[in-house]
């Protein structure tokens, strides 16, 4: 009777075993990452850096009000880089899907062999409205180009990378102008604006979707909410200044 006891125990034990690697093979299949590339990427390798080579160097066109600089905008992007991308095989896809309830953009460099590679990023627009939405949206395909083919833009400061940089900084900090001296996020970013003066915010730029949009590109932030708060008053004042000149107001 006990050995009968003994091998049900058994059976059930090693039914139970079965049970759970059966479980543990499909969570591991629910939960694996979703990859950000091919199988094999060899091909799209060799084919990026010879398109590399060849880009040409990239010069800004338009001008940020906020930051007091200059920056290239997508079209001056991928003008510049498609016919060496072409060449070579390559190219650039951009959609947006949803994962659960956010809007992510993913940008695929793709090689007529099949093989990909690709980045992501979440769209936070400072405010729920489809103007700002696509503001936020062209800005961040901007980045995502730039960041998955690696172009650098001719006299960016935000680069760090020389003296050209440190000349500008030192005279924003002198003058006085500039929202944006070079501050430091990560002793800012603990210190956001209010819930009160995000809401002023919000309101003052809700007809102004590119300002806003402008504010969060200088200062490295998805949202108004993120905003330093040390930063709320010039960031206030420099807004206005832009808005009346828009409407023709000298005050």
């Amino acid at each position: 009777m006990e050995q009968t006891d003994f091998k049900s125990q058994l059976k059930d034990l090693e039914a139970l075993e079965e049970f759970i690697s059966k479980r543990v093979d499909e969570q591991k299949k629910v939960t694996a990452l979703d990859p950000y590339e091919s199988s094999s990427t060899g091909e799209i390798c060799s084919a990026l850096a010879k398109a590399q080579g060849s880009f040409p160097p990239i010069n800004t066109n338009r001008a940020n009000n906020f930051l007091f600089n200059q920056y290239s905008d997508l079209d001056v992007i991928m003008q510049s880089v498609r016919q060496a991308l072409a060449e070579n095989g390559l190219s650039i896809t951009q959609q947006t899907k949803l994962d659960d309830d956010k809007t992510v953009l993913v940008t695929r460099l793709r090689h007529e062999s099949s093989q990909w590679i690709e980045t992501r990023s979440r769209i936070i627009p400072s405010k729920n409205d489809i103007q700002t939405f696509a503001s936020a949206l062209k800005a961040m395909k901007r980045h995502s180009i730039m960041a998955l083919l690696n172009i650098t833009i001719v006299d960016d400061l935000d680069d760090d990378d020389g003296e050209h940089d440190m000349k500008e900084v030192r005279l924003e900090r002198t003058k006085g102008t500039g929202i944006n001296t070079r501050y430091s996020a990560k002793k800012e970013s603990f210190h956001p604006v209010s819930q009160h003066e995000s809401n002023e915010l919000q309101y003052m730029l809700a007809n102004y979707p590119d300002i806003a949009e402008q504010i969060l590109e200088t200062l490295k932030v998805q949202t108004i909410a993120d905003i330093p708060k040390s930063k709320f008053g010039a960031v206030k004042e420099q807004a206005q200044k832009i808005i009346n000149t828009r409407e023709g107001k000298t005050r």
